[in-house]
């Protein structure tokens, strides 16, 4: 990650807006004496201690692709701690979590009820302060193969302002059981604006409060609260090669990222595939 540097603080105010409901947060703004590329990336991960994931972000680390390709990241761990390289993660105090079971009324996922431990580590990324220094915070899967310069050439466009709206990107546009069309947010690669993010910090007491949260996945949560919320929402069902949702070939050079890759061997497998199938001009450019 980016060596900290000392910082002063000034002053910004987000506006948001939630179920007719106008609120002004003046939120400290760290200025730094770092000159970030455009939009800037700041991209966490969270690792199971147990399992293929730590496997897969120490390799990730040791090529300095993925989020550590970002300009900051932060890795969190549930479990215990791990070392990725010369760095250790952040343990996030959560208890274990268990499978979702799709016959107990309430749970919309038979994949981890994982809400309360994404919960505790949303605080500690707010409480951090570094989101604030960049224009998207991205939070990847270990198992997602995952390309920033992408996400920022395809997130170029859209980044707004200082003061501009809140965003996230729907990365889905699947439906079940004769549900509606709409656009959701898959865990495997998640993205929001500096403001969105601000907002979840101001408010996300109330997502808490009011959404029957305790059945869901953590990005069925984060989906709902910033609709609740007003946070408004980026079409991005082209940047996710997802087999939980739309997949596509690594070969396709336009994703941001391929999900889901288990072992360190298809990991690198898919990562080839994708790199090798850019065109020259790309290639040339990162050289």
């Amino acid at each position: 990650a980016a060596a900290a540097v000392a910082s002063t603080s000034t002053t910004a105010t987000v506006t948001t807006t939630a179920t007719l409901t106008t609120t002004t947060v003046t939120t400290p703004v760290p200025t730094t004496t770092t000159r970030w590329p455009f939009p800037s990336l700041f991209c966490i991960a969270v690792a199971r201690t147990i399992g293929t994931e730590p496997a897969l972000i120490k390799a990730q680390y040791f090529h300095q692709i993925g989020i550590f390709a970002c300009d900051e990241y932060q890795v969190y761990s549930n479990g215990g701690v791990l070392q990725v390289g010369n760095m250790f993660t952040l343990e996030i105090p959560a208890p274990p979590v268990s499978m979702g079971d799709l016959s107990v009324a309430g749970t919309t996922t038979s994949s981890w009820l994982n809400t309360m431990v994404f919960m505790k580590m949303w605080d500690m990324v707010t409480g951090d302060g570094r989101w604030w220094n960049h224009d998207w915070t991205v939070k990847v899967d270990p198992d997602a193969v995952f390309f920033p310069e992408r996400l920022r050439s395809q997130l170029l466009p859209n980044t707004p302002s200082l003061d501009g709206p809140a965003l996230y990107v729907g990365n889905c546009d699947r439906h079940w059981h004769n549900g509606p069309i709409a656009l959701k947010l898959f865990g495997s690669l998640e993205v929001f604006s500096r403001n969105a993010i601000g907002t979840y910090k101001a408010f996300n007491g109330r997502c808490k409060h009011d959404l029957k949260w305790k059945g869901w996945g953590e990005d069925f949560f984060m989906q709902n609260c910033l609709n609740l919320l007003g946070v408004g929402v980026i079409n991005g069902t082209t940047y996710l090669g997802d087999a939980r949702c739309r997949p596509a070939p690594c070969s396709d050079p336009t994703k941001v990222a391929f999900h889901d890759f288990k072992t360190v061997p298809a990991y690198f497998d898919c990562w080839g595939q994708s790199r090798s199938n850019e065109p020259v001009s790309i290639i040339m450019k990162k050289k």
